[in-house]
Parts: C-alpha cells; structure tokens; sequence
C-alpha cells in the first residue's frame, strides 16, 4: 500500500514538472511569435531609413535572445523553423527597403549609429542595475557606521563607485538621446511629420523619458542616502549643474517631437518639476555642507543659503576679528588663524569651494577677491612684525636723518 502510495505521489510530481514545461516552453514560442508578427508588421509599415534600420536592429537582437531555444522552435514552427522564419522576416525588410529605394551607403551610415545606440542603451541598462546594488550596500552601511565607525572607509569606497557610476550612467543617457538624433541628420524644425514619428517611435522603444527620470530620482536617493564629505557635495553640484546644462538643450528637441502628445508633454513637466527639487536640494546642502565645515573648525557664522549672504556674514566675522586682534594675547589669535588656514583655507576654501562656487555662478568673482582680500587682511593682523623690518625702518630713518644732515652743513659753506 505504501509503495503504491509512493508511485501516485511520485506520478503527480512529474506530471506537475512536465506540465510546468510544457507551459513554459509554449510561453517561449508564443513570445518568439509575437516578436516576429510584430516586427513583420513594423517592417510594413516603415516609411525612412531610420525604420529600417531599426527593424534590422531588433531581428538581430531577437535572433541572439532565441538562439538557445532553436530545437524548441523548430519543433514548434514545422513545417518552418527557427532560421526560415529570421530569414523571411530579413526578407520581408529587404523588399520594404527597396520600395523605399534608400541608398546602400546611406543605410550602412545609420545602422553604424544604430548599433552605437544599442551599446549606450545597454549600458545605462547595466548601470542602473548595478546602482540599484550601490544604493542599498549604501544605505545599509550607513546605518551600521552609526554604530561602527569601522566601515567608514567601505562606506566612502562604495559611495566614491556610486558617484562615478551615476556621473557616468548621466553621460550615457544624453549621449542615446544625441545618436539618436544624429541618425536623422538635420535640425528637429527641418523634419517631416513621417520622420518626427519615426522618432517618437525611437524614444519610446529605448526609454529615454524613463532614463531620464531614473537618472535624477537616483541622485536624489544618493544625495539622501548618506553624510557626504564637502568634497561629495562638490562633485555633486558640478554634477547637477551639467545635467541641467544638458537637458536644457535636449528638452526642447524632445518637446517638438512630442508636441502633439499630452502624455509625453506631462513627462516633460514631470522631469522639469523632479529636476527643480534635485537642484534645490543640491543648493541646500551645498551651503549647508559649507557651514558644517567652518563650524566644525570654530568658524560661525550667521546662517546663509546663497553667495551673497555668505561673502557678507563671512567678510563681517573676519573684520570683527581684526578690530579686536589688540584685544587678545597674540599666541591666541595666532592660533585661531593658523587652524583656520590649516584646516579651512588652504586645503577648502580657497583651493576647492571658492573656484566651484564661481565655475556654478553662486558667486562672483569680486565676492571671490572679496573673502580672499579678507583672509589676508586677517593674516596680516595676527602676523608678528619681523624684528628685520624694524631693522629696515630704523635703517632708512637714520640714512634719511644723515642725508638731510649733511645738506644742512653744506650750504653754509655754499654761501661764503
């Protein structure tokens, strides 16, 4: 009775197992079907070269992806199989192609850019992917830094490779958008109604609206995600202040591509609205990242948020403490300014924030001269005066006494 138990209970599990393969395998060649009557109709109906191209992309593409599961398909396509039906569709593109008579050299100089295209596309795909790991490994050490200060050093390790990767996967982006519109070869004002659809399609097909998106809403995570060094901050403004530069030149390209969809307007407006709060918050914590290091090295100042407010309250701290540089033993203001130079100024302020602050246009370069004329103003108060200077002044009032002197004793004998 057992036995015959245990041969039931084993014939349901294969059954189940073989069912589950079925399923799966007849998963796979409806997927394949589909991918070809989709691609066959897209072939139809291809009306430029870019069409064409493109179509040729994603039959190889679809070609590599199924090459595994070949007998599968050729058992399941009979009396066709898995090479005929690649082959049909490639000459289903071959006669489209020449109904539209495009130029061979025309054709191979777009399928170039074409593949140039699907590099980049791949590529912010690998890279999202591997920071989506990035920014967990990131926010979990975190945590546990609060704690052990031992992993501070994995942290910045991780947080340096996130930074990069994110700098990078915006690069990748606008450099997909810029191909794309390179394979059309002329100004967005100057195309067709075909050819602008034929874009549309493009961008829709690849996710550039989403790759933009993510680009953001990842910084933003990242901005959030940790306490950053000011050296973080920096590059993080750079960062937000090129990818604004960029989209301002993309954006109106892709709104007269998409002037007539109300979906794709509100995207825009969407990565427009995400785009202000990355770049307010970028600001916000510029400033705040600033303040933090000048409070941390006894610095304090009133509180600013943009280059005006901080030229002021910084230039006014500097000039109280020259008015009253007679008011304390000099050891002491001495070492106040030389922890301020070690600490701030020489490996800070002036070497790293001032010229990014200018480059970004939070300040001028007269507030710049402005805090620099004020340090050395500082400098020079705490400065003891070298006994040799005095040696120099003492010198040059005696050769001035003797001068005056010898003119004086001379013009007597003058007058006789």
């Amino acid at each position: 009775m057992k036995t015959t138990l245990h041969i039931f209970v084993l014939f349901l599990i294969s059954a189940s197992y073989l069912n589950a393969r079925q399923m799966s395998d007849r998963l796979i060649v409806n997927k394949f079907e589909e991918s070809v009557k989709e691609l066959c109709l897209f072939a139809d109906s291809a009306k430029t070269v870019q069409d064409c191209v493109e179509i040729s992309s994603m039959t190889d593409e679809i070609e590599v992806k199924y090459a595994e599961k070949k007998d599968l398909l050729d058992r399941a396509l009979y009396p066709d199989d898995y090479r005929k039906t690649i082959e049909k569709l490639r000459g289903k593109l071959m006669i489209r192609r020449n109904d539209l008579g495009i130029i061979e050299a025309q054709y191979i100089r777009i399928t170039e850019l074409e593949m140039h295209v699907l590099v980049l596309s791949n590529k912010v795909d690998s890279l999202s992917r591997e920071n989506e790991k990035l920014l967990d490994i990131v926010k979990r050490l975190s945590i546990t830094t609060a704690a052990n200060k031992s992993h501070i050093d994995s942290l910045q390790m991780i947080i340096n490779k996130l930074q990069q990767n994110l700098k990078e996967r915006d690069q990748v982006v606008f450099s997909l958008v810029d191909s794309l519109f390179l394979q059309y070869d002329k100004n967005i004002a100057d195309m067709t109604d075909i050819e602008k659809h034929s874009m549309y399609g493009k961008l829709e097909r690849r996710n550039v609206f989403t790759g933009l998106k993510k680009s953001i809403e990842d910084n933003l995570k990242f901005l959030r995600s940790t306490n950053l060094t000011p050296n973080d901050y920096v590059e993080i403004t750079r960062q937000n202040h090129q990818f604004t530069s960029q989209w301002k030149g993309v954006g109106p390209k892709l709104a007269n591509i998409y002037l007539s969809g109300k979906k794709k307007n509100n995207e825009m407006e969407l990565i427009d609205s995400i785009l202000v709060v990355w770049s307010k918050e970028v600001d916000r914590s510029n400033w705040t990242s600033l303040n933090t290091l000048l409070n941390r090295n006894g610095i304090v100042l009133k509180p600013f948020s943009d280059g005006d407010e901080f030229t002021s309250h910084f230039t006014a701290y500097i000039d109280t403490l020259v008015k009253n540089s007679n008011q304390e033993p000099e050891d002491i203001r001495a070492k106040r300014f030389n922890t301020f130079n070690d600490a701030v100024w020489k490996n800070n302020l002036k070497p790293t924030w001032l010229p990014m602050l200018v480059e970004l246009g939070k300040l001028t370069v007269g507030q710049k001269n402005k805090i620099e004329a004020a340090v050395d103003s500082w400098q020079s108060a705490v400065t003891p005066t070298s006994p040799i200077v005095y040696a120099v002044i003492i010198i040059f009032t005696l050769a001035i006494i003797l001068s005056l002197a010898m003119r004086f004793r001379k013009k007597p004998t003058a007058q006789a």
